[in-house]
């Protein structure tokens, strides 16, 4: 599970093109992980939100999710002794109104702003990654690889590319106003 923070460390001090995925390990970790809040989140319809990172016994655990509003969570902080790897967040409820099956430029500049990158469950399933060293949103689980919203209905959103940059999310959501 160490191999992330590596990575991203590594990579900071370096000059590379494509986003770093979770390894096998770390992605069944963040799909547990979901799976487990995803069902409250749709009965709710809020988000939920926390951070996953390496407790002081160097094993790879979630601070508890917190309940956050309709389409924002601010999540509590977490230990000091917690050596953060990133956040993660939920999107709610399906809704045809919100576009809420890809990370929304707000979110992707959130992870920036704390320069903690960041993991975005959707109501469809899918499972997405926020690299902010190269700030590009990368989806990492296809559609209905987690728990997916059973009031899910693709048919009635835009179609989803498997990756977007900052501008290429802030120029979808003008195109949707």
């Amino acid at each position: 599970m160490k191999h992330l923070l590596t990575v991203l460390l590594v990579l900071t001090m370096s000059q590379h093109v494509l986003a770093q995925q979770p390894d096998v390990q770390e992605l069944k970790f963040i799909k547990d992980l979901f799976n487990r809040i995803q069902p409250a989140t749709f009965a709710n319809n809020k988000e939920y939100c926390g951070y996953i990172g390496y407790d002081k016994n160097g094993v790879l655990i979630a601070t508890t999710a917190y309940m956050g509003k309709e389409n924002s969570c601010m999540p509590q902080e977490p230990p000091l002794d917690l050596e953060i790897v990133g956040s993660y967040h939920t999107h709610g409820a399906f809704s045809a109104e919100a576009d809420s099956e890809l990370p929304s430029s707000d979110d992707m500049m959130g992870d920036m702003e704390e320069d903690i990158d960041g993991f975005i469950a959707t109501p469809g399933g899918r499972i997405w990654y926020i690299d902010t060293i190269d700030n590009i949103a990368e989806m990492v689980c296809e559609r209905h690889c987690i728990m997916s919203d059973p009031n899910f209905d693709a048919t009635l959103l835009d179609p989803v590319s498997d990756r977007y940059t900052l501008a290429q999310l802030q120029q979808r959501e003008l195109e949707q106003q």
